[in-house]
């Protein structure tokens, strides 16, 4: 037996086995809207099946499709596993239905108070704190996500202007201040995620009731000063601060994209009694659902890569239509052809012979189906080579300008010889003084 082979075979194995990292640690801090949506039923599950959740949340999301990458601990499926405020789930997850900033201030530093709302949690206060103060030391990065209770429950005072005026400022500068600093005190290097907060002001629940435009603006200008206001509460901390996950800017987009889309597909924001994939929120008209649960993960990912340097892999909008939702992230492209009369034509294909592939023709918004000029001038000294996108197109398929000396090697036009005009026109110039060929590359968006 060769035994210099077998120490050389066993120091390799041992290299390989070390070179895969384990999964990064993540402690989670929070509401109904980190508490694994499997035991929210009452408003995760569908009505035709309702003890069984067809929707996830971001600590869902990533023990399903990233537990390679992230875990928040063992995960304990039975419901009542844990003896304090939390059902079942994740070991480190410590998203409680119902929690507000306040609450959780009390929590960790047992001062509750006669509030009717946390008369009915205030009872496991100090046995959840034990858990958390012993699950704590297990987390390589904690994430804060609260705040959409307080807001909620101020939410009619904020509208119309008859709230206390201090109740902004207290809830950064009290509240999520003193959870960030007992956290702080017992694990004083950790690095950690504070997210900003959504404006529920964009829920269905909120909007159905309280939708007069000037006061809806009025109050999406105050929560949006007081997001504000937890970034340069943030920026303070002089000593290991923490990172700030913006949350707000998906409620941001909710308010101002129409339709709401991810390439192409298009997603209506009000619940559904079936709890469908294309929609935003929950049957509840409140709590976000899948699609925006995996770009609250996407936000908490990229996040924490920065902070800490990890390479955690966010969801492309491909993988959330496909994998999580289980939709044909090629339908927009498949309705399109079809309505051509050129159904199952890929996109590649060029059934006009114009030159133009399929996938190129939706983004410019010209025929498959009858020869096509879209593009105009040229590539030359002096002169501009431009076309004119589809808007719609564009939200499938990216158009890329690319050039080459040599009809060989091929590189993106640097945005500096880019312009895009009013009308939404590009135009790109060639390199001063060069001679060189353009093309302009279609592909789906990933």
């Amino acid at each position: 037996m060769n035994l210099k082979f077998l120490r050389s075979a066993s120091l390799l194995l041992g290299m390989a086995f070390a070179a895969k990292a384990a999964p990064l640690r993540i402690l989670a801090i929070g509401d109904s809207m980190t508490e694994e949506y499997a035991y929210e039923l009452t408003f995760s599950a569908p009505d035709s099946d309702q003890f069984n959740a067809n929707v996830r949340n971001w600590p869902e999301l990533l023990r399903l499709f990233r537990p390679a990458e992230a875990t928040l601990g063992p995960f304990e499926s039975t419901g009542g596993s844990y003896l304090d405020l939390r059902d079942a789930g994740h070991e480190w997850n410590f998203g409680i239905p119902g929690m507000t900033m306040v609450f959780w201030k009390n929590l960790l530093y047992n001062t509750p108070s006669n509030d009717d709302d946390e008369k009915v949690v205030k009872y496991a206060y100090g046995v959840t704190r034990n858990a958390l103060e012993n699950q704590l030391p297990s987390a390589q990065v904690v994430v804060i996500l609260l705040g959409a209770n307080d807001l909620k429950k101020e939410y009619n005072d904020l509208f119309n202007n008859t709230e206390d005026p201090n109740f902004l400022n207290d809830l950064v500068h009290t509240y999520l201040n003193q959870i960030y600093a007992w956290v702080r005190f017992l694990r004083p290097n950790v690095p950690i995620v504070v997210c900003t907060v959504p404006d529920v002001g964009a829920t269905p629940q909120i909007s159905g009731t309280y939708n007069i435009p000037a006061k809806q603006a009025s109050t999406r200008a105050k929560i949006a000063a007081f997001n504000q206001s937890i970034i340069t509460w943030a920026a303070g901390k002089t000593t290991n601060p923490p990172a700030i996950a913006r949350i707000d800017l998906l409620t941001d987009r909710l308010f101002d994209e129409h339709p709401f889309q991810l390439n192409a597909t298009v997603f209506t924001l009000p619940g559904h009694p079936e709890n469908l994939p294309t929609r935003v929120f929950c049957k509840d008209g409140f709590h976000i659902a899948t699609m925006a649960q995996a770009l609250v993960a996407n936000e908490i990912m990229a996040t924490i890569n920065t902070k800490l340097g990890t390479n955690l892999t966010l969801f492309s909008n491909r993988e959330i239509l496909q994998n999580l939702l289980g939709l044909n992230p090629d339908q927009p492209y498949l309705t399109w052809i079809s309505a051509a009369g050129l159904t199952g034509s890929p996109m590649d294909a060029d059934p006009d012979r114009d030159g133009i592939p399929n996938v190129a023709e939706y983004a410019l918004g010209t025929p498959p189906n009858s020869f096509s000029r879209p593009f105009t001038g040229s590539f030359a000294p002096g002169r501009s080579f431009s076309w004119h996108p589809d808007p719609i197109g564009l939200r499938f398929a990216s158009l890329t300008a690319e050039e080459s000396a040599n009809l060989t090697t091929w590189a993106p036009v640097p945005a500096a010889r880019t312009s895009t005009a009013g009308d939404g026109t590009v135009s790109v110039t060639p390199a001063v003084g060069s001679r060189s060929f353009v093309r302009v590359q279609a592909l789906a968006k990933p």
